[in-house]
């Protein structure tokens, strides 16, 4: 009888487990579905850190309110000469100029940036010690500071401080700050050295460590910074782009995810897409609206609007109210598609062109 009784309670552990399975995608499904879609920079105080005077739209605080959540969104204001030094292990992160001029010393490596440009540091073995310095004193430059959760979990990420923000004035913790051992020392275990000499591999394994090796030569000479001049603009069907990181480029040092901005003409609108959700929008300048699954949105500079991951994916499409200037919005997205398809689970759609295409075809 007792042994009838254990089995019976596996068996409802068991069935429970399932049962509470089921009621966290319930839940997840509910927070996408009913999350915030658009975050107000009014609304949003800044704060100073041990790191800088910052702007925090979305991580671990607010990350159960928002609608796509687990991205990381921090816009910095610096005045000082530098903010605080720290360190990523495993690195990924991508960073737009929003104003000014600055340098960032990342591993030793000296990265100059201006308005416009993009920033990007590479996955390490190691980590990425790094420091931003503002290279027009007493004039603010500000960086947008992007990552996507997952895929630093899957890097096994950690940030640890180093040295403080000019800014702080806080306690210091002892646990927050770089440890010597931070990196452990299987970062720099090697195996015996495997090529192919323009072989192909016989087995599918070796095909992998033919795959790590071309990797390690693509990183060599991969760009960490995308100039605004370099990045390649066109004109869509969709609108304006100016392409920073896109899955065909062969030259860039991060491929997470997508980058680039989007110019609205004054009083034109975009081109209407249905798309998985899970792409974000930073106003750069203008005014206007974005209609979401129908629902409309109003956004002005530095809002933040989120489109989310839904069942049967989002329309959605972007208008500039303002008759005299254009809006520009800076967009990332996670680079998905060579593993999950551009289709997703909702398809990928273009519902209606813009304007702008529409003249340059009928030219044609």
């Amino acid at each position: 009888m007792e042994r009838e009784l254990e089995r019976m309670k596996e068996r409802d552990a068991q069935g429970e487990t399932y049962d509470r399975a089921i009621y966290f995608m319930q839940e997840m499904t509910k927070q996408r579905e009913a999350g915030k879609v658009l975050l107000r920079a009014d609304e949003i105080p800044w704060s100073t850190s041990r790191q800088g005077y910052d702007r925090n739209y979305s991580g671990p605080v607010n990350w159960k309110e928002l609608c796509m959540p687990w991205w990381y969104i921090t816009r910095t204001n610096q005045q000082s000469y530098r903010r605080g030094k720290h360190t990523h292990r495993g690195g990924g992160r991508m960073l737009f100029c929003l104003e000014g001029r600055g340098r960032t010393i990342n591993n030793d490596v000296n990265l100059d940036w201006e308005k416009g440009d993009l920033e990007l540091l590479p996955v390490t073995r190691t980590e990425n010690v790094h420091e931003h310095f503002n290279l027009d004193m007493g004039k603010p430059c500000g960086l947008l500071v992007m990552m996507f959760w997952p895929f630093m979990e899957a890097t096994a990420n950690e940030t640890r401080q180093m040295t403080d923000s000019p800014e702080w004035k806080g306690q210091r913790k002892a646990e927050l700050y770089r440890p010597d051992d931070f990196v452990p020392p299987t970062s720099f275990v090697e195996g015996y050295n495997i090529q192919f000499d323009g072989q192909k591999p016989t087995t599918l394994l070796d095909d992998l460590f033919l795959r790590r090796n071309k990797w390690r030569d693509y990183m060599k000479t991969a760009r960490w910074m995308v100039k605004q001049k370099d990045a390649i603009v066109e004109t869509n069907r969709n609108g304006t782009y100016r392409w920073y990181v896109h899955p065909s480029f062969e030259d860039v040092a991060l491929k997470q995810s997508l980058f680039w901005t989007h110019e609205i003409p004054a009083g034109s609108r975009s081109g209407k897409q249905k798309i998985q959700g899970g792409r974000f929008h930073f106003v750069l300048e203008g005014h206007g609206y974005s209609i979401l699954n129908d629902k409309r949105y109003e956004w002005g500079p530095e809002d933040v609007l989120l489109t989310p991951i839904v069942s049967g994916g989002v329309a959605l499409q972007h208008f500039n109210a303002d008759p005299k200037k254009p809006a520009v919005l800076a967009v990332n997205e996670p680079n998905w598609y060579g593993i999950l398809g551009l289709d997703m689970a909702c398809g990928f759609e273009q519902i209606e062109d813009c304007p702008e295409w529409t003249a340059i075809q009928s030219k044609r």
